[in-house]
């Protein structure tokens, strides 16, 4: 037997403060790893046929996934067995876009939100203040009235009819979501997986190591990707240096917080920015930044690197499109006609 599977065996054995869920799920790990190791290499034809079968995939059954923005989707395709990293600040809205994205991409292919930031309820609380356009602070305080509480309701067979499943892993471990994404990828079809965030996961092989801890759980999401097939999308928090720069404050790849493997690992990269939370209420053209989001590609293994805006709505709750957003403050031509004879 390999070392290192006899390693992992005996940390099972040894700990005595493990649940039996953990214990499962870690020798679970452990039979799939053993299956890999055995069928990991694949001879040169056989590469090829699966190369012909996958193109023919893309063709027949349109394998990019669509995030429901339409700048987005025109420029930046995003597949199954890719591992993407949402990076940004805290309040830049990294939540807010993956559960946007979520329930975008839910209309279509089966998807998994992984939660280890928010409760399942208050989850659900911010998807239906999405999909119905409410407040999440009117729905949290209960001021609502007759037609928004109709409203909410009509949401709800809008929610189901959507093809997503809500996990709040009360637990930060590893093993378990690995375990959760196999689950749901072999009896719902799962095609996409979110985890909000990565520096919330845990794993006992390097836990009093947190650089190389990160290093170990980016290198397993990437994994998770792979071995399922499944896009796999990740927030992540970035280091304050972010907050200390001079200039306009755009992150960049080395602002990745607690390791350089997220970096590394990744198959796309993006950051959020918003220009109006660092004071900059307009942009190089003129153009007002107010409720403005900039999502930065910073890394593509699969084609240039792009830039691209959207907005939110008034109520915090939806993403739109920069059209619509801008829409809000233009001036009709009959309004300008009669400014022009209004004296001043």
């Amino acid at each position: 037997m390999h070392t290192s599977i006899q390693h992992r065996l005996r940390k099972i054995s040894e700990d005595q403060n493990k649940d039996d869920q953990h214990i499962i799920a870690e020798l679970t790990s452990i039979v799939r790893d053993i299956e890999f190791r055995e069928k990991s290499t694949l001879p040169s034809k056989k590469a090829l046929d699966i190369f012909e079968s996958h193109v023919n995939d893309i063709g027949m059954a349109g394998e990019t996934i669509e995030t429901g923005i339409s700048d987005f989707d025109e420029c930046i395709p995003l597949v199954r067995g890719e591992y993407v990293v949402i990076g940004g600040r805290p309040a830049m809205g990294k939540t807010h876009l993956l559960m946007n994205l979520a329930l975008n991409m839910s209309t279509k292919v089966p998807v998994l939100y992984c939660s280890f930031d928010l409760s399942e309820g208050l989850l659900m609380k911010r998807m239906v203040a999405a999909l119905s356009g409410i407040s999440l602070n009117q729905m949290m305080l209960g001021a609502l009235n007759r037609l928004e509480l109709q409203l909410i309701e009509s949401v709800k067979a809008e929610f189901q009819a959507r093809k997503l499943w809500i996990s709040d892993q009360r637990t930060n471990s590893l093993q378990v979501l690995r375990e959760r994404c196999r689950k749901h990828v072999e009896e719902d079809g799962v095609k996409v997986v979110f985890i909000d965030y990565i520096q919330l996961i845990g794993s006992d092989r390097y836990r009093h190591n947190r650089e190389m801890e990160m290093s170990y759980v980016s290198r397993e999401l990437k994994a998770i990707a792979r071995e399922f097939n499944v896009l796999l999308i990740a927030s992540s928090q970035l280091s304050r240096m972010v907050e200390t720069r001079g200039g306009d404050k755009r992150p960049i790849l080395s602002d990745l917080r607690e390791s350089g493997s997220i970096e590394q690992d990744a198959d796309k990269v993006f950051f959020l920015y918003r220009p109006e939370y660092y004071g900059f209420l307009q942009d190089e053209d003129g153009n007002t930044t107010d409720g403005i989001t900039e999502l930065i590609l910073a890394k593509n293994r699969s084609g240039a690197l792009e830039r691209i805006q959207y907005a939110r709505d008034a109520n915090y709750t939806r993403i739109i499109s920069i059209g619509e957003h801008l829409a809000r403050f233009s001036i009709s031509p009959d309004r300008l006609e009669e400014l022009k004879d209004t004296p001043f």
